[in-house]
């Protein structure tokens, strides 16, 4: 009888999936392990990153400088705040990109015409239009005007910009109305959005006294901001004068002033990073760790399918040594391990397809087929040996032999016939053996060895039974 070589042995790939999630308790605990352990390194390199710089500030806290120093770091630093207010100006307001050379605008001349008369026969209230006028401008300037112009024309700026994109003047019972925008496509839709506002606060208006709100007229143009373009040159030269400032500050300071004054900088742009660095258990280095320690876990139990040394599964007696497969035999084991209903549903969704047969219906099918074989050849005593027959389960076994002397059939045992002379010698004598081999402890070369040499002894192998 020739077996097949190791290297041979097929892997199966959903067999694979099922160890993986048979290997449920490693992957939970290994996943908890690492995720403290990755944890758990960062938030003490943290720790160790932190305390020199508590240590720093109170080195730079036990420097000592004079009031005359102390004010020189003070001056400096209100400079390099007021460039950065200016230049942060220049940078980002709204006003200061559009281009003063070609500035595209709306002009909406409205005039308040009251109903207001004076009778020297009658007694008179008095004189409500400027106070309508009052109401108007105060209503245009406001923020109410603003926000309904914002959200109807959909402009991505804020009421603080708009107060720069507008010029309201107010002259007697006149108020003109100049705006501009970035996108001067959308400069009618505002101005359309103003009017409406002002139609209704007409309306409202009227309770304070009777009148009528007039557009006198309405008109585009592109006009050169002189206004915005003195602004400019204004904080421009201001940029300049402080920068030189500075300047003749550093040039004066100490190379403690000014290891001060830098450090100082980089704290106040970098308040936001600072605050991260406190140490703390991060949440994505938790998770990471998790990830990490059960994708090791999954790959530990693939490796160990692949290379393992044991055998796998009851087919691979047919596929690797060619013996005939008597049956198989399910062992319960006698400790309950945690959690172990898991492993039941698993199982149960893994032999879904198959149907379920108990331990004592398992043992009559394989000593009903034990029965056959040795009636066909008239066989009434067999030999039963396996490569570790020492360790398997005793009650099994038992049931089995019980079984067998029903069917009329006397049965020897023994251990591994390889290693054990009187074993050989005893199942040579009868002739005639029964292997029980069991999965994930009978070894592939053991049970090798056991089958070449019964072979080479001229005994007869009925076949194999494999407890899972």
């Amino acid at each position: 009888m020739e077996t097949r070589k190791r290297m041979e042995r097929e892997i199966n790939l959903l067999e694979l999936v099922w160890d993986v999630l048979f290997g449920w308790r490693q992957i939970v605990c290994c996943g908890i392990v690492f995720a403290v352990l990755i944890s758990g390194v960062k938030y003490i390199i943290d720790i160790k990153g932190y305390r020199p710089e508590q240590n720093g500030d109170i080195k730079q806290e036990e420097v000592e400088l004079t009031t005359r120093e102390k004010e020189q770091i003070s001056n400096a630093q209100e400079i390099i705040k007021r460039l950065e207010e200016y230049q942060n100006y220049l940078d980002t307001s709204v006003a200061m990109q559009i281009n003063p050379y070609e500035k595209h605008i709306i002009e909406l001349q409205y005039y308040v015409k009251s109903d207001y008369t004076f009778n020297y026969t009658q007694d008179s209230q008095n004189d409500y239009t400027s106070s309508l006028v009052a109401l108007y401008y105060n209503y245009i300037v406001g923020g109410e005007m603003s926000q309904a112009v914002i959200e109807g024309a959909d402009l991505s700026i804020s009421q603080a910009d708009i107060s720069e994109l507008w010029s309201v003047t107010w002259s007697g019972n006149t108020i003109s109305i100049k705006i501009t925008d970035p996108e001067k496509e959308k400069l009618e839709r505002i101005a359309e959005i103003v009017k409406s506002q002002l139609e209704k606060k007409e309306i409202e208006f009227q309770q304070i006294g009777s009148h009528e709100l007039k557009l006198l007229g309405e008109a585009q143009n592109v006009v050169v901001d002189t206004a915005t373009i003195d602004r400019k040159n204004v904080i421009s030269n201001n940029i300049i004068s402080m920068n030189t400032q500075l300047n003749s500050l550093k040039m004066n300071m100490t190379e403690q002033q000014l290891s001060i004054l830098n450090s100082d900088l980089e704290e106040d742009s970098d308040s936001e990073t600072v605050v991260n660095i406190t140490p703390s258990v991060s949440k994505r280095y938790i998770l990471l760790g998790m990830v990490l320690g059960i994708v090791i876990v999954c790959i530990w139990i693939v490796c160990k399918a692949i290379f393992t040394v044991k055998l796998q599964n009851s087919g691979e007696i047919r596929t690797l040594y060619n013996v005939r497969l008597l049956g198989e035999i399910t062992v319960q084991s006698s400790k309950k391990r945690f959690l172990s209903v898991i492993d039941e549903k698993l199982l149960a969704i893994k032999n879904r397809r198959k149907k379920k047969l108990t331990t004592e219906q398992q043992i009559k099918i394989l000593s009903a087929n034990i029965a056959l074989s040795c009636k066909q050849r008239r066989i009434d005593c067999i030999y039963i040996t396996g490569s570790e027959y020492e360790n398997i389960d005793v009650e099994t076994l038992n049931m089995l032999k019980d079984e067998l002397y029903l069917q009329n059939i006397q049965v020897k045992e023994g251990g591994n016939i390889f290693y054990d002379a009187e074993s050989l010698k005893q199942g040579t004598e009868i002739g005639n053996m029964l292997f029980v081999e069991q999965i994930g402890r009978s070894i592939y070369d053991e049970i090798s060895n056991e089958l070449n040499l019964a072979k080479e002894q001229n005994n007869y192998i009925l076949g194999v039974a494999v407890l899972m």
